[in-house]
Formats: C-alpha cells, sequence, structure tokens
C-alpha cells in the first residue's frame, strides 16, 4: 500500500506535459500488446489455414470420387462435360497459339471493310498461357466514324468462337473533311482476344501492317 500511495504521490506532482508524455507511453505499450498477442495470433491461425487447403481439397476430391456411384454426382459429371465440349467448341482452331493468331486475323479483317473506316495497323501480340490453354491477341489500330466503331465491335459478340476485347483505347480527332457528313474522325486501339487449345510458348511477332 505504500508504494502504491509513493506511486500515486509522484503522479500528481507530474506537470500535465509529462502526464500527457506517460500517457502517450502506456498507450503505445497497449498498442504493441495488441499487435503481438492478439494480431500476430491471427496472422498465424490465418496462414496455417491457408497451408491446410490443400490438404482440404485433397480430402474434398477423395470424397467426390467415392460419391460418383450415385445418380446426383453422374449426372453433375455429364453436365460438366457437356459444358466443357461447347466451351471448346469455341477455340480458335490451329495446330499451335502462330496459327490461331493467323486464323484470329484473319476473322477480324472482314469487320474493317466500311467507307469510313481505315486500317492503319494489325499486328499479333505475345501469346498468353492459361493452364492448358492459350490466350491469342490481335491488336488493331483503326482510324474510323463513331458508327464504324461500333460495328466493329458488335462483331466481337457476334462471333460463335470465344473472343473478348481485352483492351480498348479511343482518341477523337477533328472532324474531317473527307467523311461523309464531315462525320468525327476516331483513332482507336482494339485488342481482340481467343483462346487456343495449341500447345506453345511461342512469341508472336509483328504481324501484318
Amino acid at each position: 500500500m505504500k508504494a502504491v500511495s509513493c506511486v500515486m504521490a509522484k503522479l500528481r506532482g507530474l506537470s500535465s506535459r509529462e502526464r500527457a508524455i506517460l500517457a502517450a507511453g502506456v498507450a503505445a505499450l497497449l498498442v504493441f500488446a495488441f499487435v503481438r498477442w492478439i494480431v500476430f495470433a491471427m496472422l498465424d491461425d490465418y496462414r496455417k489455414a491457408r497451408a491446410a487447403i490443400p490438404a482440404r481439397r485433397a480430402t474434398l476430391s477423395r470424397y467426390m470420387a467415392v460419391a460418383q456411384g450415385s445418380g446426383a454426382v453422374d449426372e453433375a459429371l455429364v453436365d460438366a462435360v457437356d459444358r466443357l465440349s461447347d466451351w471448346e467448341d469455341g477455340l480458335l482452331p490451329g495446330n499451335s497459339p502462330s496459327a490461331a493468331s493467323a486464323t484470329l486475323q484473319g476473322i477480324i479483317k472482314p469487320w474493317i471493310a466500311g467507307p469510313d473506316t481505315r486500317l492503319m495497323s494489325l499486328r499479333t501480340l505475345a501469346p498468353v498461357a492459361k493452364g492448358p490453354y492459350s490466350e491469342v491477341a490481335v491488336q488493331v489500330d483503326l482510324q474510323t466514324s463513331t458508327e464504324g466503331l461500333a460495328r466493329f465491335l458488335a462483331q466481337v459478340a457476334r462471333q460463335p468462337l470465344l473472343l473478348r476485347i481485352r483492351k480498348l483505347s479511343i482518341n477523337s480527332l477533328s472532324y474531317g473533311p473527307t467523311y461523309v457528313n464531315h462525320r468525327e474522325v476516331l483513332t482507336a486501339m482494339v485488342v481482340v482476344a481467343g483462346v487456343t487449345d495449341a500447345a506453345g510458348d511461342e512469341t508472336a511477332g509483328g504481324g501484318d501492317r
């Protein structure tokens, strides 16, 4: 009790500034204790849970293998196979990523036809590995109008193949006297991508110009 009284007397004898410094030190110690024994413990639990995920997935796979005899699982597997087959019907044909890129260029070139559209460059980009598949892409640089660009982009959605716009950049120029009714002139850079199951880690070249 005497020690406590001494401590309290010393605290009462501190100035306001010294009390503020002491309070800040106590708060820092509390924050350190919270981070050290609570936050770090939670992070350790999270890391352990992440490390256990592969083993849990393996266990789940074994359970699914055991359950394959049930009708519901068989039906789900058949549905998954059908959906995979439909998806692979949308792959770009070709025995290599470069061949698939050439096919993609052949698909894109007719889209550029139009009095208000001028092709500035067309080139293939390096393929990107996607597991057992490869994503190939073609960069198209156009000078066109709003309507011409809209027609070009609409062709992507109309294709039965799995194509997507990976990148799109548009700049508006001054009104061009050579265009019908003095429509605005746009310069657009469009990257159209598709997927192929052709193996290979080759890097695409510059393509057609």
